[in-house]
């Protein structure tokens, strides 16, 4: 078997096993390959579109088009080839020696998540929440504001349920703003301590020198400037409920030894006191940090971590629970319009799509204030990619809603924002051009041709 042979064996093979229908033309739109995927995508098989021009199937061909013409690649474009059929089209130029001589083209079927996101939004436009999968429980109204069907979400609600009713420490972890505030009211409001008091502090805005006064109080003219009455503490604050330290990770050294002995004895001295006062007090603590790894760092006690750990809750991001994503944004839209007396804002295919695909380091929270600022951005009543904000829009293009407009590009149509979107930056790259400009965000941006925003997400992306 000759060289050239075995290669285009292999290739062969490797484009028949990928999932994504492939097709590759020639410089004039002539199909030369059509994979079993794109059979069974389209319906039409090899023997049926082989030879033929890609021109007379109108349902690729502008893409193909386009990209022959100017070579221009595209990518992640939305595409509807019929009312049935919604896909996700990668097409890229094959150039020779300075010229077009044919494109490759894949697409995704992206059907399933089309229908499930139009299914979801349009049973919530009716308030058929239960049918959505919004978690409602009419003898336990705590539980209505945690929202979504996915397995995962829905295994941590029963979880969270079990041990609401013993009066065991939970530690709830998860990313920032996937709602571990939400389940710990939830899990207070349902436990035996619910007609007692519910109080939270968040162990980082608290400046440490007074983060003992913050949780013990202090005694009568305990120190120049106190209240000469005294001040009572959070802790004796919360006795017969629940205290909730949220961003517990965050607590000094100092007051974890502290707090540790109130666990164990159930007590603990006001500043400046002489005797003891006794509380029962529930302990829910919630983190985003890694406190195995902050215990191995010696930023965190083990022994307190394994008084607060009785109960592990890991509350799941946004990206492991993709199909609750448009039952939140209705939920979201709805609750802004009814705030700002607005219309709720309509989201076609390739806008939900994009916000399926989006990775939300935010969670909850930052597809809650992206609902907020659609709302008030969309003033027609129809919600469009530049509405997004920068980080958000594909391939975090960056692309200003005023360039959108100088530019006079049609924002309905999606494809065309792919002639102004940004390379993809890749980690060696970037890390070059950091070295080059000495550390300066501003000036590596203007370099890379990305916003400062993209910038900043790339740096997180790489740990750098």
């Amino acid at each position: 078997m000759g060289q050239e042979t075995c290669s285009a064996l292999l290739l062969n093979t490797l484009l028949q096993s990928v999932e994504e229908a492939v097709t590759i033309v020639d410089e004039e739109a002539t199909v030369r390959y059509w994979n079993k995927a794109a059979e069974r995508l389209y319906d039409i098989s090899g023997d049926e579109i082989i030879g033929k021009s890609i021109l007379d199937f109108p349902w690729k061909s502008l893409m193909v088009q386009r990209v022959l013409a100017d070579g221009v690649p595209i990518r992640n474009a939305y595409h509807e080839p019929n009312p049935n059929l919604h896909v996700l089209i990668n097409t890229v130029p094959i150039i020779a020696n300075g010229k077009i001589k044919g494109a490759i083209s894949t697409e995704r079927d992206v059907t399933q998540i089309v229908r499930l996101g139009h299914e979801l939004m349009q049973s919530s436009n009716h308030g058929e929440e239960e049918r959505a999968g919004i978690t409602e429980q009419r003898d336990d109204r705590s539980w209505d504001r945690i929202v979504g069907r996915s397995t995962a979400i829905q295994e941590t609600i029963q979880m969270a349920k079990k041990v609401a009713k013993t009066d065991a420490n939970i530690l709830l972890t998860g990313d920032s703003g996937v709602g571990k505030e939400l389940f710990a009211h939830a899990i207070h409001h349902s436990s035996l301590r619910s007609e007692g008091p519910f109080i939270a502090i968040n162990c980082g805005a608290v400046p440490a020198p007074l983060f003992e006064s913050e949780l013990f109080g202090y005694a009568p003219g305990s120190f120049t400037g106190a209240d000469r009455k005294g001040r009572e503490g959070k802790l004796a604050l919360t006795d017969g409920g629940t205290l909730c330290l949220d961003e517990v990770g965050e607590m000094p050294l100092e007051m974890q030894v502290k707090l540790l002995r109130v666990l164990e004895e159930k007590s603990f001295y006001p500043i400046g006191a002489s005797k003891p006062v006794r509380v029962s007090v529930r302990i829910i603590a919630a983190t985003n940090r890694n406190l195995i790894e902050e215990v191995r760092q010696g930023r965190f006690r083990e022994d307190l971590y394994y008084r607060l750990n009785v109960v592990n809750l890991r509350i799941p991001p946004l990206r492991e629970r993709l199909e609750d994503i448009p039952i939140l944004v209705q939920r979201f839209l709805r609750e802004f319009s009814a705030k700002y007396n607005r219309v709720i804002p309509e989201l076609n295919s390739e806008m939900m799509i994009h916000l399926m695909q989006y990775d939300w380091p935010g969670n909850v929270r930052q597809l809650r204030n992206t609902m907020e600022r659609l709302v008030i951005l969309a003033v027609d009543g129809e919600a469009r990619i530049e509405h997004l904000p920068e980080e958000i829009r594909p391939d975090g293009s960056g692309v200003a809603v005023d360039d959108l407009k100088t530019r006079d590009v049609p924002v309905s149509d999606f494809s065309a924002l792919n002639r102004y979107r940004r390379k993809k930056v890749s980690k060696d790259e970037l890390e070059r051009v950091l070295l080059h400009t000495y550390g300066n965000k501003s000036a590596a941006a203007k370099e890379l041709g990305i916003s400062r925003g993209t910038l900043y997400n790339y740096l997180k992306r790489y740990g750098l």
